[in-house]
């Protein structure tokens, strides 16, 4: 690309530093969607997967547009969004409408796969696309028998979604005999994951366990998580997105339970939320078998339950 010969007015077209580099998109993301106050830029440097000094230099030229604002001064400084503003409120607009369009595609993918007859056992992404020129791969996990014909079914299903995002989408079968390991990176979408006894996601319960060990294992998963929550109040905002997620979708039997969390999650002070994960009351008890927390941690919060619950 040719280098541009002549500069515009940071006044007049302030977007241009706005959504000059995809450093500054990536913190204003994170600024946006994932917290809800100021931020640290060590820590919108992890969020955003950029290098302190790549943060630095993406905040700073967004301070000078206006968009962000500085808290503080020295090693304790932060920064937040300036919300007076009227584009400020149409770029938040944007990233609204980037997440709202992720979780319509999800939905209606999930949607599919829950209608679909012969219905699979598990459903799942291996891992998102590159860009839109790259197919939506959705693995399939099926009876031998049955596999064949949910492939030829889901294909049928999601050609109106297809056309809609104007993108493939990409089945893969498995059997029983041949299932691959989900992965960390991986989006559950249907049913019971496989590996399930791995994956801290879906309770970190490997081998055979009595229902009392199981009550104790999550008992300790949620006190661990609930000392996170402290630390990072964004870890409730996607359990409670994640939970909007399922209630749109089909969830039968376990509806109430998931109910009673969104209730929970939109009406408990942290304080209370944190006192109720690792509370010994039957319907905490209860209702940690479901803990949609399990769900939304990043790896590196899974890696340190793992390693917390290491040395309990």
């Amino acid at each position: 690309m040719r280098p541009i010969s002549i500069e515009q007015n940071s006044f007049r077209y302030p977007l241009n530093i706005i959504l000059g580099t995809e450093a500054q998109i990536r913190l204003l993301r994170v600024m946006f969607t994932e917290v809800s106050g100021p931020i640290s830029i060590v820590d919108a440097a992890e969020r955003a997967d950029l290098t302190p000094l790549g943060a630095r230099k993406a905040m700073k030229r967004l301070t000078s547009a206006g968009i962000v604002r500085a808290i503080g001064g020295g090693r304790k400084q932060q920064y937040e969004i300036s919300l007076n503003d009227i584009l400020v409120q149409a770029v938040a607009a944007l990233f609204s409408a980037e997440t709202d369009r992720y979780e319509h595609i999800l939905a209606s993918i999930r949607k599919c796969i829950e209608i679909v007859e012969p219905p699979p056992i598990s459903a799942w992404i291996p891992s998102l696309p590159g860009d839109s020129q790259h197919p939506i791969r959705i693995c399939i996990l099926q009876n031998a028998g049955n596999l064949r014909v949910t492939i030829q079914n889901l294909r049928i299903l999601f050609q109106d979604l297809e056309r809609e995002v104007d993108m493939t989408i990409e089945l893969i079968g498995y059997t029983k005999a041949d299932t691959p390991q989900q992965e960390f990176s991986s989006l559950h979408l249907f049913g019971l994951p496989p590996g399930r006894d791995s994956n801290i996601e879906n309770g970190i319960m490997s081998g055979a366990v009595s229902h009392e060990t199981q009550d104790k294992r999550l008992t300790v998963i949620c006190r661990i998580i609930g000392k996170m929550i402290n630390e990072d109040r964004s870890i409730i905002e996607r359990a409670e997105q994640h939970t909007k997620l399922i209630l749109k979708g089909k969830c039968d039997s376990a509806r109430g339970d998931i109910e009673e969390w969104m209730d929970i999650l939109q009406k408990y002070s942290v304080r209370r939320l944190v006192q109720f994960l690792s509370s010994e009351e039957d319907r905490a008890i209860r209702l940690r078998q479901s803990c949609p927390f399990l769900a939304v941690l990043s790896k590196k919060e899974k890696d340190r339950v793992l390693k917390e619950m290491g040395g309990e």
